[in-house]
């Protein structure tokens, strides 16, 4: 009997611990960000030194695990949200997920021409740009180039050198994508792409990965965002980076979540962001954002004074999940096909004496090996795209969705292996 009332007594403590709310006071500031617990740590412990009564939590999260999140707000809180993938506030505004923020935060007006969504609820405390990183010892070691652009990249010298990520894994590579789409146009924009991938040693599940390889000496090279890059470069005297003359400028935005509880202390952290020292952080440390303060920035200034594109990031957003899962589709998928493919193709352009109908042959292989799938007004279609979208707690497409999913991926599989027989084919004895 006395171990049944102690076991009764045990349970009901228990009980009452899990569901006394936690006082507001009590609860830690809590941060949703798809940058790294690294480039954070030295901005939470500075505001923390400054404020030692607040606790903070920071967590972590992929851009489209980090959607699904706030999503199923309240089930689990933020306070804050930051990161550098516009596509991610485009969706917390459109769903009504942020506050209006308690200050009217002033933007350098040449930064507010590359962002159409900084607003009353969206500032950025920094920003960055995108370019190629490369290993010189590395490069140096196989008597190639650096190579400056996305063209480079996509020329045959490079076959088995470069790495990059996925856009369906990294918000910064969807935008890079749609930076060679919208540069270029689709189909010359999917052309290089595809081209690019024919050169690829590996694809890597995460930026981060991407320029590890490269200051490794794994690879050679690969498309990258500058903050990664730059701090490879305090450590190692052999990498270096330089933008594409066409960069993207990708600021990095802060905002408040509409349903916090502790905006106040919300909106004490954005303000640390942007004073000089959360700049001089921001800068200086493995965030290495560019500071919006001059007195930080100083000469600093190459990426402000010569990037002129500007990203239509409404479209972007109303297709990324369209051009993520194409690419995935053509070229993750199928990626081990697709590098026989392009060794196959650069093998034949090398060889000499060849005959009409190898030459021929060879340009239909690099045809079908360097056209999409779909064409752009197909990407732009509302149908399709709205066949994409995931509710908040749906983790898998639709049965639909994955129809077309088979189909393109299927499709792209038999279309390199029709390229292969043509190689085939005509190839000398």
């Amino acid at each position: 009997m006395r171990i049944k009332i102690t076991l009764s007594l045990v349970c009901l403590l228990f009980s009452w611990l899990f569901i006394t709310p936690v006082r507001s006071d009590e609860q830690p500031l809590v941060i949703l960000t798809t940058l790294s617990d690294t480039p954070m740590r030295p901005l939470t412990e500075a505001f923390s030194a400054r404020y030692p009564e607040t606790k903070i939590q920071v967590v972590y999260r992929r851009v489209a695990i980090a959607t699904r999140m706030m999503k199923q707000y309240p089930t689990q809180p933020v306070d804050i949200v930051m990161s550098s993938s516009a596509n991610f506030f485009h969706h917390l505004d459109r769903e009504g997920l942020l506050a209006r923020l308690p200050v009217n935060y002033e933007t350098p007006k040449w930064l507010t021409r590359h962002s159409d969504i900084l607003n009353d609820k969206i500032t950025t405390v920094g920003y960055s740009g995108i370019g190629i990183m490369s290993n010189t010892q590395y490069l140096q070691k196989w008597g190639i180039p650096a190579p400056k652009s996305w063209v480079d990249l996509s020329d045959p010298i490079y076959q088995g050198h470069l790495t990059m990520t996925t856009p369906a894994n990294s918000g910064t590579m969807q935008l890079m994508v749609e930076n060679v789409l919208q540069e270029y146009g689709w189909e010359r924009g999917w052309q290089i792409l595809l081209e690019t991938s024919g050169n690829l040693s590996s694809i890597s599940a995460r930026s981060s990965r991407v320029s590890d390889a490269i200051a490794r000496g794994i690879v050679g090279a690969g498309p990258i965002i500058d903050n990664y890059a730059f701090n490879h470069q305090k450590r190692f005297d052999f990498v270096e980076f330089s933008y594409f003359d066409k960069s993207i400028i990708l600021p990095a935005y802060v905002a408040i979540v509409a349903e916090s509880s502790k905006r106040d202390t919300a909106a004490k952290f954005i303000a640390f962001l942007l004073s000089d020292e959360g700049q001089e952080i921001i800068y200086k440390s493995d965030m290495a954002k560019i500071p919006l303060s001059k007195e930080i920035l100083r000469n600093n200034d190459e990426l402000a004074n010569n990037t002129e594109f500007i990203l239509n990031s409404n479209e972007a957003y109303r297709r990324s999940e369209v051009v993520n899962a194409l690419f995935d589709q053509m070229i993750t998928h199928n990626f081990p096909l697709m590098r026989q493919v392009w060794n196959d193709i650069h093998e034949a352009e090398r060889q000499e004496n060849k005959t009409p109908e190898r030459i021929t042959a060879i340009s239909k292989a690099r045809k079908i090996a360097s056209s999409v799938l779909i064409s752009e007004k197909e990407a732009n279609s509302p149908t399709l795209q709205a066949l994409f979208m995931k509710e908040a707690d749906q983790r898998e497409y639709s049965d639909q969705a994955l129809a077309v999913l088979y189909q393109w991926r299927t499709l792209e599989a038999e279309r390199l292996e029709q390229a292969l027989v043509l190689l085939k084919e005509t190839k000398s004895p």
